[in-house]
């Protein structure tokens, strides 16, 4: 584990509340980064160095992160990298070794070369009729692998960026590791977005950075340090829906019935909550690892969840509630009676997971510090 020492008290306590300047987030990112550089060292010990295709990768991965380490590390921060080297060393632990998973490692290094401005013929395996290369996009391709010119890649389909400002996130809709954190949940990432549709995500993420910018600035740095990726979701019902995954930092995933400026702000500062949450749980010791049984109720749950997932829920309603009351503030003549009433929901709610959180017993000294803040935040 992380030493409590490495991240200076103050600014635990900011990321406790709920906030977290860029600096804060910005230590997140480098705990994240040395989480994803021990599973990248678990690949290469433990995958299958008999299988000739995986040992040329990882050869040139090595290769790679001594000559443009920068490269690889960005390569490595791509939050489906993680979820990719988490699958693998899954199924290598149950003595399954999933062909498409362990070539994908040839997928990681075309993409660090491409970072590193570095022309190679490399190899890339091809599933379903695509090719991908993480952080760059697809090539339509047939048979089990393509080789690739990491010079000058001619992608099928690019990724996309949406950016403002100094702010720039991926619209991930084509790596094939992002719907793995969801698998069997009511989660369904979205297919390939038409440009039309891509279009009206970038005017909703320009509208929701100058709303939060204006109205919740004390979110902004973290986002804008932390956050790489949206992941565009089908939705799902009459509400909308977001989702994170901790195997996934840097990600969240949005689904809104209506995609505009405020709805989409409402999202990203809730759901980037869990991003930060589920970072600082890595980190630290928050609670009591044992207690693992589904016998808590959080806010807007309406089935028994893990401590951990009552301190999920907790914490990302300290920014519903932030955002609400903006929003009653804001609110036209017409829409003022129901701004003000789902602000107050969601504060009761807040509330009611701080006094849950408090007659658990389960937290440790360092998450009874976020409780505490927690309090302090919401207040009675």
């Amino acid at each position: 584990m992380t030493s409590t020492h490495s991240l200076p008290e103050a600014q635990f306590i900011q990321l406790a509340a709920g906030f977290g300047d860029a600096e804060s987030v910005r230590w997140l990112v480098r705990a994240q980064a040395s989480v994803q550089r021990e599973l990248l060292s678990a690949v290469g010990g433990f995958g299958p160095h008999d299988d000739a295709r995986f040992t040329a990768a990882w050869n040139v991965l090595v290769g790679l992160d001594a000559a443009a380490p920068d490269a690889v590390a960005r390569v490595l921060a791509h939050p489906y990298t993680r979820v990719w080297a988490s699958a693998l060393l899954e199924n290598i632990s149950r003595g399954e070794f999933v062909a498409a998973d362990v070539h994908h490692l040839e997928a990681v290094t075309a993409s660090a070369a491409m970072l590193a401005g570095v022309d190679m013929r490399l190899s890339v395996p091809v599933r379903d009729g695509s090719a991908p290369l993480p952080m760059f996009g697809a090539l339509h391709a047939t048979g089990e692998r393509v080789w690739v010119d990491t010079g000058r890649v001619e992608l099928d389909e690019p990724v996309r960026t949406l950016t403002h400002r100094d702010m720039s996130v991926t619209l991930e809709d084509i790596d094939p590791y992002r719907a793995l954190p969801y698998a069997g949940s009511e989660i369904e990432p979205t297919g390939r977005l038409s440009e039309a549709e891509a279009a009206r995500w970038q005017d909703a993420f320009t509208g929701a950075i100058d709303f939060i910018d204006t109205h919740l600035p004390a979110y902004l740095p973290g986002l804008r340090e932390g956050l790489r990726t949206i992941l565009p979701l089908r939705p799902d019902g009459p509400v909308d829906r977001s989702a994170s995954a901790r195997s996934a930092f840097g990600a969240v995933g949005i689904a809104a019935r209506d995609l505009n400026a405020q709805s989409l702000a409402e999202l990203l500062v809730h759901e980037f909550q869990h991003v930060k949450l589920g970072a600082m749980m890595d980190a630290f010791e928050l609670y009591d690892r044992d207690d693992i049984e589904p016998r808590y109720h959080p806010p807007c749950f309406s089935h028994p969840r893990p401590i951990e997932g009552l301190l999920h829920s907790t914490y990302a309603h300290l920014a519903l509630t932030d955002f609400w009351e903006v929003r009653r503030a804001i609110a036209s003549e017409s829409g003022a009676a129901a701004a003000e009433q789902r602000h107050a929901e969601v504060r009761a709610l807040t509330i009611e997971g701080v006094a849950l959180l408090e007659s658990a017993g389960s937290l440790t000294p360092l998450g009874t510090t976020v409780l505490d803040a927690m309090r302090d935040r919401i207040g009675g």
